[in-house]
């Protein structure tokens, strides 16, 4: 993988490890957006209707998407194609309270079933497998919730694999440190894997711990995913809640914040403060999407908030030309052209997408990262693996 990086000798992609810093609470109070895109809402839902912590707000007909709750008490304010607003109100004495759901008797689909109805994503889980890696590394550059969360939560993640176990059957199961991470874990074998991007993604981990590429019999599975089931058997109780660091030239930050907070208040509660011409991404500094809108929620799959400041970086430049200087072909760890995967997107060729294997794309970012020329890498590749699978679920 060393090779590869010849070209770009850059600290920023060393994953950030051996942090302490533990985890802060989320905002309280002001809105609550929750995303509904694709779900069905419960007729209950409507302006002016009260909600409570744990009350089903929409169902997903898709049977490996978790449904939505409401992770506060409030009150809808506005209903939209894309969103539901809650403006929080405080919590009562009177109040009802949601029953706690015990998952402890359930196996197979049923387990997969009540996890859905507990607001889990299982398109991950229902496969059985006899190997489980845990991917404990950050996953992207600045990203730093993995040590403190493995420090501090222990017995979130200790139910988590339990829970997931059950599911996928493994009968071995190995935890991915950094290099430099002295650590020990009952019943678990421990590997090591070097600290820099893209080690961390999923593909890579696999391939550097049994030194084949997708292997049978072999299942990964990230702490953040770890840690949302761990959370709901703790609690009894849906999953409205989140893990995200929050990064800026000024703040660095953990927070545990629930489904739906605002970037704004989240900036708002974290002083953080966004400048004329910085560039908001959501997710990670390389994998992430930039933001336009401040008031936008955050989704449980959120793993990160950062600032980008303005002039760090030149700007992507979505009408720039390739200029065939094979940069990003350097350096794709799945071995694709994505000078080539990108053109073709960007005219709509996406039948000679998919002709040259663009469904290996890891959605790394590091074709954008070294593009001299600034196209929208990523972003062209991404068009095209979703108008793909628009055209096989027409046809399907």
């Amino acid at each position: 993988m060393t090779s590869r990086f010849h070209i770009m000798h850059d600290p920023r992609f060393r994953l950030v490890h051996q942090v302490t810093q533990r985890f802060s609470d989320g905002p309280d109070g002001g809105q609550i957006r929750l995303a509904r895109t694709g779900f069905t809402l419960d007729p209950a839902i409507k302006k002016k209707a009260e909600v409570y912590p744990a009350m089903l707000i929409a169902t997903h007909p898709a049977p490996d998407t978790g449904n939505l709750y409401s992770p506060v008490r409030g009150v809808v304010s506005d209903v939209s194609e894309r969103y539901v607003d809650i403006d929080v109100k405080p919590a009562q004495p009177d109040d009802p309270v949601m029953p706690v759901v015990d998952l402890s008797s359930l196996e197979g689909d049923a387990l997969l079933e009540g996890l859905k109805n507990m607001g889990v994503d299982t398109r991950s889980l229902s496969q059985s497998v006899d190997t489980l890696i845990i991917n404990a590394l950050n996953p992207e550059p600045g990203i730093m919730w993995a040590e403190p969360m493995l420090a501090t939560h222990v017995r979130n993640l200790k139910l988590g694999l339990e829970l997931h176990q059950r599911i996928s059957k493994a009968h071995k199961v190995i935890i991915a440190l950094p290099k430099g991470m002295n650590a020990a874990y009952e019943g678990l074998e421990v590997a090591h894997i070097e600290p820099e991007y893209p080690n961390s993604l999923d593909p890579l981990v696999i391939k550097a711990i049994t030194g084949k590429e997708n292997p049978p019999g072999v299942g990964i599975v990230g702490l953040h995913a770890l840690w949302g089931l761990g959370r709901v058997m703790v609690t009894g109780q849906p999953l409205t809640e989140t893990v995200v660091t929050v990064a800026s030239c000024c703040h660095t930050g953990n927070y545990i914040i629930k489904d739906g907070t605002r970037v704004c208040d989240l900036f708002e509660h974290a002083n953080v403060t966004v400048e004329k011409g910085d560039t908001v991404v959501v997710g990670g500094p390389l994998r992430g999407q930039s933001i336009s809108l401040l008031a936008r929620g955050l989704d449980k799959h959120t793993t990160g908030v950062f600032v980008v400041e303005a002039d760090s970086i030149p700007p992507l430049d979505g009408d720039s030309q390739c200029v065939n200087c094979g940069a990003c072909a350097l350096v794709c760890p799945a071995r694709l052209a994505p000078d080539m995967l990108s053109r073709y997107a960007e005219f709509a060729k996406y039948d000679r997408c998919r002709a040259g294997h663009i469904e290996a794309c890891m959605e790394c970012g590091l074709c954008g990262y070294v593009c001299i020329a600034r196209r929208p890498v990523l972003q062209y590749i991404r068009l095209a693996k979703h108008k793909l699978a628009l055209e096989d679920n027409r046809l399907a």
